[in-house]
């Protein structure tokens, strides 16, 4: 109720002073002392008008270990960081440092060893819950392994992971006493005890909402050794479990699973410590796992593109313009694409923005864009707009940010319009590629999303639906959970060669994993992407409110201004309170309300400084490439 008040006298003070000032009012105004002179104490409690501020957090990360022997925390807690600061991740790609993100998390660390009484209750729970069914295609080869110190039994439990996930968040505040205000990775092993079962965890309640095809049921590649962030901030890890195809842990004998000439990092079911990792590596295993994984990718990651680059224009919507281009003529590119269904997951990510999605078909494709989807695959070898770039995996970008007018209706200015390019297409002109959210090739800034279908695609399971919203999902900003920065070593990394084990962050309720048994952003986004916006939007209100001051006229909407102080003010208590949502709503009323200030003064915002790179071609490690039709590395 409190804020309540606070908010409405915010709201009336603002208004009053939006009326036209009286004659004996603007005496009196006049007469106002200026704004505090630079070194003077501010009058604002919440913003910092002309400077950037840095919202600092204390995060508790608790790493708990249920069924270990000995534990060693000196071990993983010396890989562990103390600090982590968000980057905007493609412009380091083009030896840009992009914008300062505004955010510094402190990590705080709590190891657990639960009691006997907690993991008989826990694998208990594991026992009751699995179902039992023949061993999957990937344990059974690792059986056929050469070097395995052991073999998986025929019958093997499956157990849901998503009731595992809500078993360990629930008890680990009732047991153990896990705050809700905090990150948990729960490390699991069954192996040992009398009533061990080999086993997976599973997830088979989404199937794809254009083919019905369940990846969870019918690809031995999605059972799982791990899971979380559905609707708790916590995330388990089970090196008992499997052994499965997403962390490689089915192969002991190759050391190069992904063909890159580097040997992979994989951590291997627990039983293999002593054989192939030494048994002293078990606890800094997980403690790089804990790192580079849970931490970097899915607790307090940063994103690919800038997020505030798509925050639409006051009173405007965010728009997904959907342009299908059907280029094969035995298809129908529209049976597979349901806006409703993207729309829903994108404003249930972002409820604060008003969005549109809107679906358009040309059939057949025009000449225009099937030549560029040409030059862009290689079909054909032509000189074109992607001559300017060096590079023509910048075709596609390039024809449509020209050509965009040709295809999609004029939106309201205030709008912001991001556009999809559906391509419904055949085999031979694009082969095993899902989509991708394209940059500028210049600075990092995001442009055109893309999406592909193809007979092969759709026989993988997939039509353009969750394509869309995984690519779009890229577009404003969010990052795969098995690709990341580290923040300490300013290593940009995926999952590959010593940073194999990361392609577990995969296994994660998000939209955004290759994993494909979601489609929603889950709790680790929500997170991320709140706390992003809610520094952003606080330091763009600064910057905007430092223009409007040094007007000579600002003392006309010291109204607007206070009343956005007090809506900066209630963000930083919501984001200190872990209230993320409500923290960027009001970050974003303040920028909104000085906004207004702005425009009753007539002060412009300032461009973006243009890059200073010239155009020179994507670069080679470049995080946002075509991805491939999903599955672990170099497999399905």
């Amino acid at each position: 109720m409190k804020r309540l008040l606070v908010g409405m006298l915010a709201v009336f003070v603002a208004g009053s002073f939006l009326a036209a000032p009286s004659a004996s009012a603007t005496s009196a105004a006049a007469k106002a002392p200026a704004p505090a002179p630079q070194g003077a104490k501010s009058q604002f409690k919440g913003l910092d008008p002309g400077k950037t501020q840095t919202l600092r957090q204390q995060i508790p990360v608790n790493v708990v270990f249920v069924g270990f022997d000995k534990i060693s925390a000196s071990k993983l807690k010396a890989e562990l960081p103390k600090s982590y600061e968000p980057v905007v991740r493609a412009p380091q790609f083009y030896g840009l440092a992009g914008r300062d993100m505004g955010l510094r998390f402190d990590f705080k660390y709590n190891v657990i060893d639960t009691n006997r009484r907690f993991e008989d209750k826990f694998f208990g729970f594991l026992a009751k819950k699995g179902k039992t069914n023949p061993l999957t295609v990937y344990q059974q080869q690792y059986n056929d392994q050469l070097n395995n110190v052991l073999d998986v039994t025929p019958q093997v439990k499956n157990i849901d992971a998503v009731s595992v996930e809500s078993w360990l968040a629930s008890n680990g505040r009732s047991s153990l006493g896990i705050s809700p205000r905090s990150y948990t990775v729960y490390y699991l092993n069954w192996f040992g005890r009398k009533d061990f079962k080999y086993h997976v965890y599973t997830k088979t309640d989404e199937p794809d909402p254009d083919t019905g095809y369940n990846f969870g049921e019918q690809r031995a590649s999605r059972k799982l050794i791990a899971w979380g962030g559905t609707n708790s901030r916590s995330w388990f890890f089970d090196p008992s479990a499997g052994p499965e195809a997403w962390s490689g842990s089915w192969n002991v004998d190759d050391a190069d699973l992904d063909g890159d000439d580097v040997a992979d990092y994989r951590i291997p079911p627990i039983w293999e410590y002593g054989a192939y990792r030494p048994k002293s590596a078990l606890y800094s295993d997980l403690g790089k796992l804990t790192r580079y994984a849970a931490i970097n990718l899915l607790f307090t990651t940063s994103p690919l593109y800038d997020p505030l680059n798509t925050t639409p224009g006051p009173g405007g919507k965010k728009v997904v313009h959907l342009e299908v281009l059907q280029d094969n003529p035995d298809s129908d590119g529209l049976a597979y694409i349901r806006g409703k269904f993207v729309k829903s997951k994108l404003a249930a990510f972002q409820p604060y923005y008003d969005w549109s999605v809107k679906t358009e078909l040309t059939d057949p494709i025009d000449a225009g864009a099937k030549r560029a989807l040409n030059i862009w695959a290689g079909v054909v070898e032509e000189d074109d707009c992607w001559n300017a770039y060096q590079d023509p995996g910048a075709e596609l970008f390039c024809y449509f940010a020209e050509n965009k007018a040709q295809y999609q209706p004029s939106y309201r200015p205030k709008d912001y319009v991001g556009s999809i390019w559906a391509f419904d297409t055949t085999d031979s002109v694009v082969a095993g590629l899902l989509g991708y959210a394209d940059d500028n090739y210049t600075d990092g800034t995001q442009t055109e999303t893309f999406a592909f279908d193809t007979p092969e695609t759709r026989e993988a399971g997939y039509g353009f639906t969750t394509t869309a919203v995984h690519e779009f999902g890229h577009h404003i900003g969010m990052s795969h959970p098995h690709d990341g920065y580290d923040s300490e070593s300013a290593v940009d990394y995926g999952g590959s060669g010593e940073f194999y084990f990361a392609q577990s962050g995969d296994e994660s309720n998000t939209m955004m994993s290759y994993i494909d048994l979601n489609w929603d952003f889950g709790q680790f986004d929500r997170d991320n992407m709140y706390r992003w916006e809610t520094a952003g939007y606080l330091n763009e209100a600064n910057s905007l409110a430092g223009l409007v001051l040094k007007h000579p006229q600002a003392w006309k909407v010291r109204g607007l201004l206070a009343a956005a102080d007090v809506y900066a003010v209630l963000a930083k208590a919501e984001f200190r309170n872990w209230r993320y949502l409500g923290g960027v709503n009001h970050a974003l009323k303040s920028y909104r309300t000085v906004q207004k200030a702005a425009a009753l003064l007539g002060v412009s915002e300032p461009p973006e400084v243009a890059a200073k790179r010239a155009p020179g071609g994507r670069p080679d490690n470049h995080p946002a490439q075509p991805e491939p039709i999903h599955g672990p590395r170099g497999q399905r």
